[in-house]
């Protein structure tokens, strides 16, 4: 049902492999990366399942505020600085990008906006590699595509991947 009163949207953030591969040990360098920003929304959230979440205008002028006492979260928000459950390039990406939002849309940003977080899954954060012709490098006759493969972040790029790959594996 989508006919609550507050819009439901996300920000996306691409994460690469060099922002974490550095710290972490492969092959799961992706999933602590995931697990130890979890844990930091987890903790700031009160360990209770509340998630960490702020008012857009406190976010981009980094500074702490209140939040209204309703939300769409249930069990609901805990009133934190959201740039501490995020890594800074992320918090710079999502600075930018409301900015420009705003540029483009006079108004997006405004004083009812809250941003709740943290949400660290939009696709894998496993990659099977595959070559040129889009085949597993490890495992010949396998075509990895889409979100699962981690080569996707959503139901548009999925297809196109898959057709990217269809058509490479008809050839």
């Amino acid at each position: 049902r989508r006919g609550g009163p507050y819009a439901n949207s996300a920000v996306v953030v691409t994460v690469h492999s060099e922002d974490f591969r550095d710290t972490q040990t492969p092959p799961i360098c992706g999933l602590e990366f995931r697990r130890h920003w979890e844990r930091i929304a987890f903790i700031l959230g009160g360990e209770n399942y509340c998630a960490p979440a702020q008012r857009l205008v406190d976010f981009l002028r980094d500074r702490a505020g209140g939040l209204p006492i309703l939300s769409s979260f249930s069990p609901g928000v805990k009133s934190v600085l959201l740039r501490d459950a995020l890594p800074q390039f992320a918090v710079e990406a999502i600075k930018q990008g409301f900015i420009e939002f705003d540029r483009k849309m006079r108004g997006f940003i405004t004083e009812d906006a809250i941003l709740i977080g943290v949400e660290t899954r939009t696709s894998s954060p496993v990659r099977i590699v595959r070559g040129p012709d889009c085949q597993s490098i490890s495992v010949a006759g396998l075509y990895p595509c889409g979100e699962g493969a981690g080569y996707a972040g959503g139901i548009i790029s999925s297809a196109l991947d898959g057709i990217r790959v269809a058509e490479k594996a008809a050839t």
